[in-house]
């Protein structure tokens, strides 16, 4: 079943953790929505990830769920966010996924995340903050 990650990262967390979806998912495309915007009629799964700031997952992947909502009903769809704030979570996951959308994920995680000003710099471990045990179980319900 072909697999699209879709994400939307200011720090590169979202993006890390894009990364390592494709890695433990066979036939997995990952896409920068910034940098394209693909046709998702040609993917079984979609699996949608974020960053988040003060609260709100970025724009770029809230303008496409609302877009797309009805498209995005009809495929095997995952959702997760990469935020700084662990307690927030519920809270950011009721304030910016549509119920309906919400009901007919597959899953929806937080693999945690860093402050922008924070962000590993180049030559660390760029996974500081990121839970890639989430990762890996998240990615499970793809297989």
């Amino acid at each position: 079943m072909a697999t699209l990650v879709l994400y939307a990262t200011k720090s590169g967390a979202t993006e890390q953790c894009a990364r390592i979806i494709s890695e433990e998912l066979s036939d997995c495309t990952i896409c920068n929505i910034d940098i394209n915007k693909p046709d998702i009629t040609a993917f079984d799964n979609i699996i949608l990830g974020a960053g988040v700031r003060d609260g709100k997952i970025y724009k770029p992947i809230r303008d496409f769920i609302k877009k797309n909502q009805n498209d995005l009903l009809n495929k095997s769809m995952g959702y997760y966010i990469c935020n700084e704030k662990p307690k927030k979570t519920e809270e950011i996951i009721e304030a910016n996924f549509p119920e309906e959308l919400k009901k007919a994920a597959v899953c929806i995680e937080s693999f945690g995340g860093y402050k922008a000003y924070a962000a590993p710099k180049e030559g660390t471990d760029q996974l500081k903050g990121i839970f890639v045990d989430r990762i890996k179980t998240f990615s499970e319900k793809f297989k």
